[in-house]
């Protein structure tokens, strides 16, 4: 009689904790993750990716402040956060598209106000391969088309 109390014991713990699992697991797995950005790792994936011709001219800081140019641009833009902060983005409202000559201009000119001397090579490369970093994090999201002119 007691080994009956025993098995119905042991299956309704196993019933319990199935179903503990399996509605977790489910709610994982749907909850989006929030990327982390390092700007170390960032500065080093971008400094190790530059060409031999722009990395010649480029010192880490320099990578460094050109990182931090454009995620200032980025955080205008209301695309970014520092932690603790929410990210300004009206989510019914249509995506920020931030243009690669605009995000240029903006980083050149800062670069130009601290007296740093980049080539604008150099800073598209600099943020091409900081756009490759964050897509890798899982930071931005799909790159969007030019716009049609046929759209009504």
């Amino acid at each position: 009689m007691v080994w009956i109390f025993v098995v119905i014991g042991a299956l309704a713990v196993f019933a319990i904790a199935a179903a503990f699992v399996g509605t977790e697991a489910f709610r994982l797995g749907h909850t989006p993750t929030t990327a982390i950005f390092d700007l170390d790792e960032a500065v080093h994936f971008v400094g190790d990716g530059l060409r031999d011709e722009t990395a010649v001219g480029l010192t880490y800081d320099e990578v460094r402040a050109l990182i931090t140019f454009s995620l200032e641009h980025f955080r205008s833009k209301g695309i970014s956060a520092m932690p603790g902060e929410e990210i300004g983005l009206d989510p019914v409202g249509p995506p920020v598209v931030v243009a690669d000559d605009d995000a240029i201009a903006v980083v050149l000119g800062r670069a130009d106000e601290n007296d740093m001397v980049v080539t604008d090579q150099a800073v598209l490369e600099v943020l091409d391969l900081l756009l490759a970093h964050l897509v890798d994090i899982g930071a931005v999201g799909p790159v969007v088309s030019e716009p049609r002119d046929d759209v009504s």
